[in-house]
């Protein structure tokens, strides 16, 4: 017969067990067996005859790939000419995904990040090529980097390590300044300028030195200098318990062949980086604002597209400009930046030559391998390139 305290125990446990059995049980999502049709839900009548090729890329992605939703949009020439989406926003409620449905849009925010430093630098309230101490005092002295390297992730900064608290954030930081104390006293990865590291919290540096000098939260400044300025109606940041709710899409993570709806995770430590929710029409529409020579000048366009060598005169292995990498193909130079967040997978191309942006977004993250956000991309340039 088991002594009293070894079978409470085992009671506690087998009770333990059952509980997280039946919440992780909770958080599986199946797609239905019968998949969806893809829906146009706006197609400029110039581009009709490629509706039918758009909505079976739609359908191949859907198909070919374990995906619950994506949502995708085209303009050319500054005007929206297509969008279109498939699959489910929310799995287990069978709420189809539309061009309104939300997204967590993950690292194409330094894409948005970094044009409102570059409109800033226009209007002289911030100079990129001044030190980052010149905006904001109290950091280790060997914390030289320029705005610019920030932008380029050239600045010695770290990005995430690994943890639960950095993959998986639950701490609500108040302001920017909290934010940055998580890498704050960190030793730089490498002498400023010398070296290239990919880094989110990069960009919560230069949103902390963004609000030194335009004297206002982040989240004002970029309502103020982009969301407002181009009627981004469905871009927002990502508050914890203050989005939108109407249109968000259930994030999912996709583990060993299975839905999970992902946890739930505060991005205060990163907004500048990745926190930011929008929408595959929005976002072409921002991609358009940046070729008319209106919202930013073609001198700060170029500024803003061009790779940027280290100090020895190589160039980084990730052609990144500021806030944006830099290809070329057979039809031209592009720009492109993706967004990989938990529950969320995007993409922002766009070729400055023809006038042609592309974007789209689904709402998972998959711990294994994906599809190919940019040959897909391209793929759906070529259905609407004249």
């Amino acid at each position: 017969m088991l002594k009293t305290p070894l079978k409470y125990t085992l009671i506690f446990l087998g009770a333990a067990i059952i509980v997280v059995g039946t919440y992780v049980f909770s958080k599986i999502a199946n797609r239905p067996a019968q998949a969806p049709i893809a829906q146009t839900f706006f197609v400029d009548a110039d581009y009709t005859p490629a509706q039918a090729n758009a909505e079976a890329w739609l359908s191949a992605l859907y198909n070919n790939h374990q995906v619950p939703s994506v949502s995708a949009a085209i303009a050319a020439h500054g005007k929206l000419v297509w969008s279109g989406a498939i699959g489910y926003a929310d799995i287990n409620q069978k709420i189809l995904a539309d061009n309104h449905s939300l997204y967590r849009i993950g690292s194409i925010s330094k894409s948005l990040t970094a044009v409102v430093a570059i409109r800033m630098s226009e209007k002289n309230l911030f100079h990129i090529d001044s030190p980052f101490n010149r905006y904001v005092s109290g950091f280790p002295p060997e914390h030289t980097y320029t705005i610019k390297q920030l932008l380029a992730h050239q600045a010695g900064i770290r990005h995430y390590n690994g943890s639960l608290s950095d993959s998986f954030n639950t701490t609500e930081y108040s302001t920017t300044k909290d934010a940055t104390n998580i890498v704050k006293n960190d030793p730089l990865l490498f002498a400023p300028g010398t070296g290239f590291r990919y880094t989110t919290y990069g960009y919560t540096l230069l949103s902390l030195a963004m609000e030194s000098a335009y004297a206002a939260p982040f989240e004002k400044i970029m309502t103020n200098e982009i969301i407002s300025q181009l009627n981004l109606s469905d871009t927002y940041i990502n508050k914890a318990n203050a989005q939108p709710k109407q249109n968000l899409t259930q994030p999912y993570l996709f583990i060993h062949d299975t839905f999970f709806e992902a946890p739930e995770e505060n991005v205060s430590h990163k907004y500048a980086g990745g926190g930011y929710l929008s929408t595959p029409t929005d976002l072409v529409k921002f991609g358009s604002a940046l070729l008319d020579n209106k919202f930013i000048t073609p001198e700060s366009r170029k500024l803003l597209w061009t790779p940027v060598p280290l100090t020895n005169g190589t160039m980084n292995p990730e052609h990144y400009a500021l806030g944006f990498r830099v290809g070329q193909d057979t039809a031209g130079t592009f720009v492109h930046h993706g967004g990989t967040t938990n529950g969320g997978y995007s993409f922002l191309l766009i070729y400055p030559e023809s006038g042609i942006v592309v974007a789209f977004a689904s709402n998972f993250t998959s711990t294994g391998p994906s599809f190919d956000r940019l040959q897909e991309a391209k793929k759906l340039v070529g259905i609407f390139r004249h």
